[in-house]
């Protein structure tokens, strides 16, 4: 498994702090998530063909699309904020949905 280490981190950092909606889970093949881990502000097709389901709500909530590939037991949320790449992303296990 692998974590993303901050180097002294303030409270916020180190505790999740944004409230999130799926609104979309999108799979894609083992190199179309690799490419995504690699070059992840490449504008994408998924992205933008998903914009109207990615924003921020009057009460705080991401409103994402998930995205998931075979071989890989998490995910990357995305909000583009109206964007064609992932401008915002957050790493999320697939245990967390029991995803397959």
């Amino acid at each position: 498994m692998k974590v993303n280490f901050v180097r002294k981190p303030t409270p916020s950092e180190i505790y999740p702090q944004d409230e999130f909606i799926i609104e979309k889970v999108i799979h894609l093949s083992k190199a179309e998530f690799e490419d995504l881990l690699k070059e992840p502000l490449k504008d994408r097709d998924y992205v933008h063909n998903n914009k109207e389901l990615m924003y921020e709500d009057k009460d705080g909530y991401w409103h994402c699309i998930y995205i998931i590939a075979d071989d890989y037991d998490y995910g990357i949320l995305i909000e583009s904020e109206g964007s064609d790449y992932p401008r915002y992303t957050a790493y999320l296990p697939k245990s967390v949905f029991e995803l397959k």
